[in-house]
């Protein structure tokens, strides 16, 4: 009884254990989008230029974490000189390879966020912050309302831009563990009632 008992808690342990598998990417869009050709730098696409001042986005390559952490969703790279940005927009996508609906090899959400240029520098805000992606399990993304990109002289102009990623336990692990609990429990009687 008590092999069984504690095979069951090991085995309910390791059911709630997930690996989260995503990678980012992300669109600015606005009155200050560069274009492939300069002033955009070498190997983007897509940046916003106002006066002097590049900004681009470096996406997060496909990662894999445990959740409940704290995940990296890709860098903002600040170079150049002067320039406000004003009127602008960045879509963020994380797509989530596992975990991931039955049948499916992917998932995905988008969020937006306002980039604005403020007295102290550039501020990314996205909202929403708070989403889920469905999977089985379902993994929930909880971000910073408000980012500060770093000037280019301070961490060589790179914000990283970071989310909470947890996991809510499947009703099948919240089960196990039930069991797991409930057979520990009458061990422990068990012997209570034998002293």
């Amino acid at each position: 009884m008590k092999k069984l008992a504690l095979a069951l808690v090991f085995c309910s342990a390791s059911a709630f254990s997930t690996t989260l598998t995503y990678s980012t990417s992300g669109v600015f869009s606005g009155p200050d989008l560069g274009s492939a050709a300069p002033p955009c730098p070498v190997g983007y696409t897509n940046c916003l230029v106002n006066g002097t001042a590049n900004l681009v986005f470096m996406p997060a390559l496909s990662t894999s974490v445990t959740p409940s952490t704290n995940i990296n969703l890709g860098i903002m790279n600040l170079s150049g000189g002067s320039g406000s940005f004003i009127g602008d927009t960045f879509t963020l996508t994380i797509t989530q390879t596992a975990p991931t609906p039955g049948g499916s090899s992917t998932s995905s959400t988008t969020v937006t966020g306002t980039v604005t240029s403020t007295s102290s520098g550039i501020d990314l805000n996205f909202s929403p912050t708070h989403f889920s992606i469905a999977s089985n399990p379902a993994v929930t993304y909880t971000l910073q309302s408000d980012y500060f990109i770093v000037a280019p002289n301070t961490n060589s102009g790179e914000t990283t831009l970071q989310a909470f990623a947890s996991v809510a336990p499947e009703p099948a692990s919240l089960g196990l563990m039930g069991a797991s609990l409930l057979g520990l429990g009458l061990l422990v009687r068990r012997r209570a009632n034998k002293k």
